[in-house]
């Protein structure tokens, strides 16, 4: 019996060492699949930096373009400011020359204001008597007017 219970106790043993063993191929075989599942990820994300590479170059090459793009407007900008700039310059000088004659035309012909004011009463309706005293103008002149008016209607 002793040998019986030596046999028992060798059978458990060497079944103990069979179960450890299995659990042990188990594992690592779990491992393994990890690790292959693991690799699989890298390859997926070494290829996901590749393309990422690929579009940072063409992102920034687009960026390179639309810089010298950008600059060559604000070159143009600027030239065609310059232009504007001075083409104003040139009209505020014309505006003041006009001025300045304008003013020097009213200066030397004030007669021509009494005319002006003479045709508007004429218009209105003005006989000669009223040209005479508003516009002081002599009695030829305001008969012509008024004449000069009938004549047109």
């Amino acid at each position: 019996m002793k040998e019986e219970y030596t046999l028992i106790i060798s059978l458990v043993i060497a079944s103990a060492a069979l179960i450890t063993a299995l659990l042990a191929l188990i594992k690592y075989h779990s491992k393994s699949a990890n690790i292959n599942l693991l690799k699989t990820q890298i390859e997926g994300s070494e290829l996901l930096i590749s393309q990422l590479r690929l579009s940072l170059s063409d992102v920034q090459k687009q960026l390179i373009l639309l810089n010298e793009t950008l600059t060559n407007q604000q070159v143009e900008n600027e030239q065609v400011s310059k232009q504007l700039e001075h083409r104003i310059k040139i009209l505020n000088q014309d505006i003041k020359k006009q001025s300045e004659t304008i003013e020097q035309v009213k200066l030397q012909q004030p007669e021509d204001k009494l005319y002006s004011r003479a045709q508007k009463l004429v218009l209105l309706g003005a006989d000669v008597a009223e040209l005479m005293t508003e516009c002081d103008l002599p009695q030829a002149e305001a008969e012509m007017l008024v004449t000069l008016h009938k004549r047109k209607l």
